[in-house]
């Protein structure tokens, strides 16, 4: 029998705890949070997995859309005394006016699909993205009856872009209290290089329960900012601002963000809820002095400007600031327009009755 000696012994105890302290050393530490989905509880931190696959899909019903209204704007002499029960009863608002000015605004923003059958695609998007006044009055002086102008709405045309198709689309339904509204177009298959189905998927996931938000909870954000496909990630930072649970996050907002979808993810991956529509953001507004756009192109730069000049105002965005309508308020409103779309031929039957 072969005896070990005591200083053997101790070289061969440093040896495997020098081994024993490198391993440990080298090995990364991997927490999982304990979470199924589905649990009901939505994630407060960035998930655990690739959520790439889940926000491509999504974006295939993410559609981009714009809204422009053509207006006549006449303004009025002062000693003609035109009052607004004028405006009806004239057969052309021109005789009175002393100018006519024709310009359009363009308003651009984000619908999500939520039909697709019969070659019918139905969408819901914000109500202020595809709609304008009809008629603005602007009055001499405050308190008094005689106009300084009218303005008057000639035209509007809706397009619906998701290239290489570029169709109309028409207003279905909206509801101006709650800011929602459900566009429509048909959609000629002969136009696309694939099936109607494959270009206009509904959304893929069910809505969720925008009342269990917690201040913290993470969110993907989908939709058109300035007319590009954009996702960009949230916490929300306050809930339950009114009865239907409208909420707010801290997403970059720009202008085409309205209609665009939010997700939250129930328990973890692939458990995405659809808990609302971006609606808009904070800001201000500047008044500024500005020239006739068709005179200012033709005239030399750093040069006196000596032509008619026009009062706007500009939107100054104060970012990171989101205001979301909850699914909770378009459930209602899809519910309350249900058999009206139904008989458009229109069936969003299928994801109001859905169990969430």
């Amino acid at each position: 029998m072969t005896s070990v000696s005591s200083s053997s012994t101790r070289t061969l105890i440093l040896f495997l705890a020098a081994i024993f302290f490198v391993t440990v050393s080298c090995t990364r530490s991997i927490v999982y949070i304990n979470q199924e989905p589905g649990t009901g509880d939505y994630l407060t931190g960035y998930p655990i997995g690739n959520t790439a696959p889940h926000l491509e899909k999504m974006h295939q019903s993410v559609k981009r859309i714009t809204s422009t209204s053509y207006y006549e704007t006449f303004i009025f002499d002062q000693q003609s005394y035109v009052l607004p029960s004028h405006i009806d009863t004239v057969s052309s608002v021109e005789s009175l006016a002393e100018l006519v000015i024709h310009n359009h605004t363009t308003s651009s923003g984000t619908a999500v699909v939520i039909h697709n059958k019969d070659n019918l695609v139905g969408m819901v998007t914000a109500r202020h993205v595809i709609t304008s006044p009809d008629t603005l009055f602007e009055y001499r002086e405050e308190g008094q009856p005689y106009l300084q102008s009218v303005t008057i709405k000639s035209n509007q045309v809706n397009w619906l872009f998701d290239a290489p198709y570029i169709g109309n689309f028409e207003v279905l339904a909206h509801d101006a209290s709650a800011d929602l509204a459900v566009i429509g177009t048909r959609i000629d298959p002969d136009k696309l290089d694939i099936s109607i189905r494959e270009q206009f998927p509904v959304f893929p996931h069910p809505f969720g329960r925008p009342e269990k938000l917690r201040i913290g909870t993470f969110t993907y954000s989908l939709g058109y900012p300035r007319g590009y496909p954009m996702v960009t990630t949230a916490i929300v930072s306050q809930t339950n601002r009114d009865r239907h649970h409208s909420f707010v996050t801290d997403a970059l907002f720009n202008p085409g963000f309205s209609g665009g979808v939010v997700v939250a993810i129930n328990g973890g991956i692939p458990a995405f809820e659809w808990i609302g529509l971006a609606r808009s953001t904070s800001a201000s507004r500047e008044w500024f002095v500005v020239p006739d756009e068709e005179t200012a192109s033709e005239h030399i730069a750093r040069r006196p400007f000596h032509g008619e000049l026009f009062l706007d105002q500009k939107a100054l965005i104060h970012y990171g600031i989101t205001h979301v309508i909850s699914s909770t308020q378009i459930k209602k409103m899809l519910e309350d327009n249900a058999i009206n779309l139904l008989a458009r031929g229109y069936n969003i039957l299928p994801l109001i009755q859905d169990g969430n």
